[in-house]
């Protein structure tokens, strides 16, 4: 004849033997990383408020991606890293596209664009800088070709890291909508 009690002290065991094995085999699994900081080019400025369709921003692949890409020309020139814990908030093509519409307001044409390159580059351990080119297009509102030209640009980071290329990509953008802008203005 069992009694009860003898159930419940072989339940007992158990849990206090199981339990540590669970506990143990959760620690066992890796830590989740932390979520990347997300970045864009600042706040837009308030004159930013030309129609959607007014610019167009095309990229290759490889550019359509929010990872925020760098390459160490020093090391392996060849081979193009990404930051683990930053990224862009949207892909560089529909952020410069948000940003360049204040090129584009105020006139009377279509912007097309094309980013071709677009990335930090490590000359050494200690000294970045970003690399931003476009070619861009002035359409009239029926599609017809009216004047096109590169943009190039490459400015020195603040600092050799993400922060330092966010920062610079920013200033790089801003210098872009001034001579979209100015360009623009220039056409017939």
């Amino acid at each position: 004849m069992s009694t009860g009690k003898g159930k419940t002290s072989a339940r007992t065991l158990l849990a206090a033997t199981v339990f540590p094995i669970v506990l143990a085999a959760c620690s066992l699994y890796p830590a989740r990383p932390p979520a990347p900081s997300l970045h864009d080019f600042g706040p837009a400025p308030a004159s930013a408020g030309a129609a959607a369709n007014a610019v167009a921003v095309d990229a290759p692949p490889w550019l359509r991606s929010d990872r925020l890409r760098y390459r160490l020309l020093h090391d392996d020139p060849t081979l193009v890293r990404a930051y683990a814990l930053d990224a862009w908030l949207a892909p560089p093509p529909a952020l410069l596209a948000q940003r360049l519409r204040a090129a584009a307001a105020d006139t009377p044409y279509r912007l097309r664009l094309t980013l071709t390159d677009f990335e930090q580059v490590f000359d050494s351990p200690a000294a970045a800088r970003v690399v931003l080119h476009l070619q861009a297009s002035a359409e009239t509102a029926d599609g017809k070709p009216v004047d096109e030209r590169p943009f190039r640009y490459a400015l020195p980071c603040p600092s050799p890291d993400a922060k330092g290329a966010v920062t610079a990509y920013a200033a790089a953008v801003e210098r872009a909508v001034q001579e979209l802008g100015q360009w623009l203005k220039t056409l017939p």
